[in-house]
């Protein structure tokens, strides 16, 4: 699998001619609401939403108000890939159907495709940190495609949960209210999607946080007062119980159990 190219629209457009490749194109829509015509059919596109083109298949775009986008072209693509479309529901065997994805909530694969386009720019052939973020934008697609199909909603919600885990202030009950839904809908919603009530899940990311410190505890000379406070909880004590009830044991003896070696 070799990078071609990595660009990005010179200017906001409102109609894009149509077009093809003789090679995979990944198209990465960062501004603007509108339709994407891929071959025969259409496909409605907003930010965050990804095309990615098989070869020698016409497309275009359109937008009332102008679109902009970044893209990549790519000889080849892995093959798990073009079995699962996540937004359409649908699958395919059918190497000549585009696969279309969504961002998720932190816009991972924008951010990557930002820094590779710049270090594309910048160098005047592909180096290996380039080949390096190539590599992990194409994983990244991959997981994407064997995922079931995600609710950006729900998403939006995991995502304010783990960017907020360390506050012990935080309180789950403000992420639901910031979709704009009504709160148990939005409990309910989230509970069916992922298995676990949003507090469960804030727990959960808390509890495996602590895991991977007590591992390190040694290593890092970190007090359980001090990993407490990074897992979210000004109250050590609580901490502690909440732990044994979650682990079975206490901090203190899974970190015994469970320090990873210091390098040599």
């Amino acid at each position: 699998m070799a990078l071609l190219s990595v660009g990005a629209s010179p200017a906001i457009f409102k109609d894009f001619e149509m077009h093809e490749h003789d090679c995979y194109e990944i198209i990465m829509n960062t501004e603007g609401e509108g339709i994407a015509e891929i071959g025969e059919k259409e496909y409605p596109f907003s930010p965050g939403t990804i095309h990615i083109i098989p070869p020698n298949t016409p497309h275009k775009k359109r937008a009332e108000n102008g679109f902009r986008d970044m893209y990549l072209h790519t000889d080849s693509l892995r093959r798990k890939e073009a079995s699962v479309r996540p937004l359409t529901g649908q699958s395919s065997s059918d190497p000549k159907e585009p696969i279309l994805l969504l961002d998720d909530a932190c816009h991972t694969m924008e951010k990557i495709l930002s820094v590779l386009l710049e270090r594309y720019l910048m160098n005047t052939r592909t180096d290996d940190v380039t080949n390096a973020l190539y590599e992990v934008l194409l994983q990244l697609i991959e997981e994407k495609c064997m995922d079931t199909l995600s609710d950006p909603l729900i998403d939006e919600v995991i995502h304010n949960i783990t960017v907020s885990y360390s506050d012990p202030e935080f309180h789950v009950t403000d992420a639901l209210a910031a979709t704009g839904y009504h709160i148990d809908h939005i409990r309910r919603r989230f509970q069916k999607a992922t298995g676990m009530t949003p507090n469960e899940y804030l727990k959960d990311v808390r509890i495996r946080y602590a895991k991977r410190l007590l591992g390190q505890k040694e290593k890092m000379h970190l007090q359980i007062s001090g990993i407490a406070l990074r897992c979210g909880f000004y109250d050590t004590a609580y901490f502690c119980r909440t732990f044994r009830k979650e682990a079975g044991v206490s901090p203190s003896e899974f970190s015994k159990k469970n320090q990873e070696p210091h390098s040599s």
